[in-house]
């Protein structure tokens, strides 16, 4: 029977209580620091971390799973050292109604102008203003896995145009048209909003250079829900000063927790969130559960809940 170590700089004892109460026949060991982990990684079995041990896995070699604490693998790939029987697994789309309500929130907060009157309420000034709404306006949404599907048919719902990219333009439930990859300035181009929901990979880093926001119109707002290495931060938070984008909402950044210094605290109509989108009720029992289920799964050589191949970056098609 496979056992587990729980890897976290804060509450790792309450994930590996949270696991221990799903699998009590388990012997589970809970550890703030990687230098915990006992001989190494040569004890390790199973590892549940959010932020998996920088550096060389020669020796791992009793390692079979890497479960992570988040959707997508970023902060564990590439890995060339990883042994190659390693299997890892994600989150996936565990928490991703809470993700994409929390676009939605964005959507509506930026087209309502909602921090604009939380800061006349703050000043106590009552000047009435019209807002739009989303009706008739375009959503481009990048990433249309489990989350951006998700913001597709919200946008829809709310009478939207919505414009998605995905590897394979195929068709998607609530998206009027989907694009590959090579019409991604095509989206930019036309859209109103912009929801961000790629995972990060080698192919995606820094997806939204320069260039890329160059092409978003100068009233559109951009919503990240996604990781902030996405976006060129620099180049985002110069377009916004300079009135050449309309608004931003972010909940992902390139470094967390975002710098103090970070001119994107004080943008102009940017919103900052720390990251908490795909939080909600339960997580840390819900996040052990899928990892209970996946370690079950591997015993019995089974195919993994959310399993992600690990030369893509994306969801393992098992």
């Amino acid at each position: 029977m496979l056992s587990i170590h729980v890897l976290h700089a804060e509450g790792a004892e309450r994930i590996a209580a949270a696991v221990r109460a799903l699998a009590p026949e388990r012997r589970v060991a809970a550890c703030a620091r990687a230098e915990e982990l006992g001989d190494g990684l040569g004890d390790v079995e199973v590892l549940f971390a959010t932020y998996p041990p920088a550096g060389s896995w020669a020796g791992a070699a009793r390692l079979r799973l890497v479960q992570l604490l988040s959707a997508g693998a970023d902060l564990l790939l590439p890995a060339p050292d990883l042994p190659p029987g390693v299997r890892v697994a994600g989150l996936g789309d565990s928490f991703a109604t809470e993700t994409s309500v929390h676009a939605l929130a964005c959507l509506l907060a930026s087209c309502r102008a909602l921090p604009t009157l939380c800061l006349r309420q703050a000043a106590r000034q009552w000047r009435p203003f019209a807002s739009p709404t989303l009706a008739g306006s375009t959503l481009g949404v990048l990433g249309l896995g489990a989350v951006g599907a998700r913001v597709a048919r919200l946008g829809a719902a709310f009478g939207m145009h919505v414009l998605g990219l995905r590897r394979e333009a195929r068709p998607t439930a609530g998206v009027d048209e989907v694009f590959g990859p090579e019409g991604l300035g095509e989206i930019l181009r036309r859209a109103d909003y912009l929801v961000v929901a790629l995972p990060l990979t080698p192919a995606t880093r820094g997806l939204l250079d320069a260039r890329a926001l160059a092409l978003l119109r100068p009233s559109a707002v951009l919503v990240n829900v996604a990781r902030g290495a996405l976006v060129d931060e620099a180049a985002l938070d110069a377009r916004l000063r300079e009135g050449r984008l309309g608004g931003a909402a972010l909940d992902a950044f390139a470094e967390e927790p975002l710098p103090p210094e970070s001119g994107l605290w004080d943008a102009p109509n940017t919103l900052v969130t720390p990251h908490v989108a795909g939080l909600g009720r339960r997580y840390v029992e819900r996040a052990a559960a899928v990892l209970v289920d996946n370690v079950a799964r591997l015993e019995r050589g089974e195919p993994l809940l959310h399993g992600i191949d690990r030369a893509t970056g994306y969801r393992a098609r098992d």
